[in-house]
């Protein structure tokens, strides 16, 4: 009777999971699509190698639909108005690297930045041969707001 018991309990936790969570990645890799909003420009490599190769600077959010930590970093930081000032006023191409589905390339990108996951942002200085900046996870205005300040000009925090 007791072994019947906990079959049961572990069948109703396995199913329970599945119902809660496996539902909800589901939709959030059908939901998921490459069009960004605003003023974001979907990621390629060939898009990255193009603004290089023209000496932009370039800022890439690696994010996706399920992180709560690339919300919380996008609506407290990267879609305030200081910081889309700051891009605006150095002309920084904005990429969006949707890694929802777990793209094979960006996934090989998250990897050579020593990541396993997202949220990752990086910051490509104007020049082919600067390196880029890695920001930590868990991102700042005033972070964020300083490192673009040393590509020139003078940003203040709001």
């Amino acid at each position: 009777m007791r072994s019947t018991a906990i079959v049961l309990m572990m069948a109703l936790v396995a199913v329970s999971g599945w119902y809660f969570v496996g539902e909800k990645f589901s939709s959030a890799q059908i939901s998921s699509n490459s069009t960004t909003s605003g003023d974001w420009s979907a990621f390629t490599p060939d898009r990255l190698k193009t603004e290089l190769d023209q000496g932009h600077p370039i800022f890439i959010d690696f994010t996706a639909a399920w992180c709560i930590t690339c919300k919380f970093n996008e609506a407290t930081v990267l879609e305030t108005s200081a910081v889309r000032d700051a891009f605006r006023i150095h002309s920084i191409v904005k990429l969006k690297a949707d890694w929802t589905n777990a793209d094979p390339e960006i996934t090989k990108l998250l990897k050579q930045f020593g990541r396993p996951g997202v949220p990752l942002y990086v910051l490509y200085p104007k020049g082919k041969f600067v390196d880029p900046i890695v920001f930590p996870e868990l991102l700042t205005k005033s972070i964020l707001l300083e490192k673009i300040e040393t590509m020139g000009g003078n940003v203040s925090v709001k």
